[in-house]
């Protein structure tokens, strides 16, 4: 090569990496994730925790300059943010537009139970993979037929889960009769099914059950019910803030009686607004809750103990919850399924890649809400031990095994 043509050479890849950034290739496509929360609405204290994950997500990505595929190919990744206020129109919608108008690869969406259960048309129709950030198993699981969705994927733990430790608990304490108080929505009806059934599995009678809006503040009518049924512990399915109203409730109608709740009040809001109620009330939470309290062999210790530090810096010191967790797992699936991609492959095929990779290589994955396994099966990949059974002891959590039952 000549000279004059290797300075010509030289200072092309000097304007090229003034003015573009670089002169090698590898510069890939931006690849975009969609992502819905309630970060209004009656969900705002689970859903802005999400939200913010998000958001401190991709300042992340954005300071490692995006992903490296296996063929060297850098590619940008852009999160969309949007708000469903727990409505199940408006996370429709959202959902819809991000698979085809903004044609994001995956969807991480929603909060609540039912918006995430009202998506699942437009995720299967649109072949593409939604990934939810609320409990019911109807989420990924087809009733009619017992069969996971082919697109549909979740990373909370399910409200059965939360059923077999509370059933476990109140067998162990020799309690008989229980009482079933839930949330009318989609979250609250799929604890109802899933702590009924635990509690009959164990030898339990449900004597009594009533359901409240997520917006009720008065219960006396449901109070009266649960002091005729004569029921010697009371099980709340509901998510904050009518979680901790209930609690209270409880609490004055019956000062003595047990309360256990499911894995949706992990969040300090909780504690806050039912104040002294929910001081020994107890329920399954994920490990990020009492994390000083693992053992550093734990597999998940790590993790859980970067995002922490991530999650408070980024938040100027912002009370942890597991919901934000149930965000930094789904997105983090997505980064390193988009990691396997190459490039130049059509929407459709990323699309195509990044299930089967949810599908077939969680495998083991340590992450905020347990250690993940999916498969063509089971797509949340958890288990019962991905929870650990807290008590609540002066305002905080403290963890409570089975030993000391």
């Amino acid at each position: 090569m000549s000279l004059k043509r290797t300075s010509f050479l030289a200072l092309f890849c000097i304007l090229a990496i003034a003015l573009l950034g670089g002169c090698a290739p590898g510069k890939g496509t931006e690849y975009k994730i969609g992502f819905v929360s309630s970060a209004t609405g009656n969900y705002a204290s689970l859903g802005l925790p999400e939200a913010k994950t998000a958001e401190m997500i991709q300042k992340q990505l954005d300071a490692m300059g995006g992903i490296t595929g296996p063929d060297g190919v850098k590619h940008p990744v852009k999160i969309i943010i949007y708000d469903d206020a727990n409505e199940a129109d408006r996370a429709v919608s959202s959902v819809s537009r991000l698979i085809t108008e903004d044609e994001v690869i995956a969807v991480v969406s929603s909060t609540g139970s039912g918006p995430s259960v009202a998506q699942i048309p437009v995720c299967e129709e649109n072949k593409t993979p939604c990934i939810s950030m609320a409990s019911a198993k109807a989420i990924t699981t087809d009733a009619k037929t017992n069969t996971e969705y082919q697109w549909m994927f979740k990373t909370p733990q399910t409200n059965g889960h939360a059923g077999e430790w509370q059933a476990a608990y109140l067998k162990a304490m020799g309690l008989t009769n229980i009482c079933i108080l839930y949330t009318n929505d989609g979250y609250g009806k799929d604890c109802f099914a899933n702590y009924k059934a635990a509690a009959e599995a164990a030898g339990l009678s449900v004597v009594y059950e009533a359901s409240y809006a997520a917006t009720d503040t008065e219960f006396s009518a449901q109070m009266a019910g649960v002091q005729a049924s004569g029921c010697q512990a009371v099980e709340i399915g509901s998510t904050p803030p009518v979680a901790s109203l209930a609690t209270v409730a409880v609490r004055n109608a019956l000062p003595e009686t047990p309360i256990t709740l499911g894995h949706g009040v992990c969040n300090q809001s909780f504690i806050t607004t039912a104040g002294e109620a929910a001081e020994g009330a107890v329920f399954p939470c994920g490990k990020v809750t009492v994390l000083d309290q693992l053992a550093d062999t734990d597999p998940q210790k790590a993790v859980l103990a970067k995002y922490i530090a991530d999650y408070t810096a980024h938040t100027s010191g912002e009370a942890i919850s597991t919901f934000g967790g149930h965000a930094w797992d789904a997105l983090e699936m997505v980064v390193d399924a988009l990691g396997s991609l190459k490039n130049g492959m059509s929407l459709e095929d990323q699309r195509i890649a990044v299930r089967d990779y949810l599908e077939n290589d969680i495998v083991n994955w340590p992450g905020i809400s347990g250690t993940f396994t999916m498969s063509p099966a089971d797509h949340n990949g958890l288990t019962k031990d991905s929870l650990l059974f807290v008590k609540v002891e002066a305002g905080q959590w403290v963890a409570f095994p089975e030993t000391d039952w």
